[in-house]
């Protein structure tokens, strides 16, 4: 029986942080469920504390046999294309690829489900007129944009807080659906280009102050995607480098000029 762990925090993203730092975890390896949103029933914005449960996943024997399964196959496969050459070859480049379709069959059919559940907590946070568009952009990335006349700010929140943590939801709740690989980026505004932006220019301007200074500048904490950016942002400048330090979720990047 799986073990679930309960935590209590001032916001659910704070929660889940919290859960995982204890559990030593990342959130690709536990299911979350949120229990109480706080006040209003969203992310704890007012006096009463969100709760949410984390349960470790644990790696079923299906996908132990699965993965086993496609060994052999890829086995009898390569021996069958020894033997009868670039046929063979084509026929294994079409399983695979059909595995692969029918592998994110599995988002792109439940699109509407994962859809309205985005659009049901945004509703719940005071936006009645919402919609949210679902976007394939490829190797099992999806893109779902907020649309709304109203102001954005409290679904973006500080730094995009809020919509990361939106962003957090989403993919757990996406989970139920397909226990492979796959990746959901929520989006408002086009805020997350803006973001990107921002991160490069912040990059740019730390890695002369370090230069300056002599000494090495750490950034706050950041999701992995942000701190790729700033990596990226750096790479191939002379004597500048990057370190991410310290755990999930609080892991940072440190800039070092020289």
């Amino acid at each position: 029986m799986k073990k679930e762990y309960i935590y209590e925090e001032k916001t659910v993203d704070e929660a889940i942080k919290k859960g995982l730092a204890e559990l030593n975890l990342v959130e690709d390896k536990v299911k979350i469920e949120v229990i109480e949103g706080g006040a209003n029933g969203i992310f704890g914005l007012f006096k009463k504390n969100a709760k949410v449960k984390l349960t470790p996943l644990e790696l079923e024997n299906t996908d132990v046999l699965e993965k086993t399964t496609e060994k052999v196959k890829e086995k009898e496969n390569i021996e069958i294309e020894e033997k009868e050459g670039s046929k063979e070859e084509k026929i294994l480049t079409d399983e695979k690829t059909e595995k692969k379709e029918k592998r994110e069959d599995y988002i792109i059919k439940n699109k509407e489900k994962i859809v309205n559940y985005l659009t049901n907590i945004v509703k719940a946070m005071g936006y009645p007129d919402v919609n949210v568009d679902f976007k394939e952009e490829g190797n099992r990335h999806f893109t779902l944009n907020i649309k709304t006349e109203e102001n954005t700010s409290l679904i973006i929140g500080k730094r995009g807080a809020t919509l990361n943590s939106l962003q957090f939801l989403v993919n757990n709740y996406a989970k139920k659906f397909s226990s492979h690989f796959f990746r959901i980026t929520v989006d408002c505004d086009d805020y997350r280009k803006t973001r990107q932006k921002t991160l490069e220019e912040l990059a740019l301007n730390l890695a002369k102050k370090s230069k300056k200074t002599g000494r090495p500048v750490e950034l706050e904490p950041m999701t992995s995607v942000e701190r790729k950016i700033i990596h990226n942002a750096l790479t191939g400048i002379k004597n500048v480098e990057t370190e991410s330090r310290g755990e999930e979720p609080f892991r940072y990047l440190v800039i070092t000029a020289r």
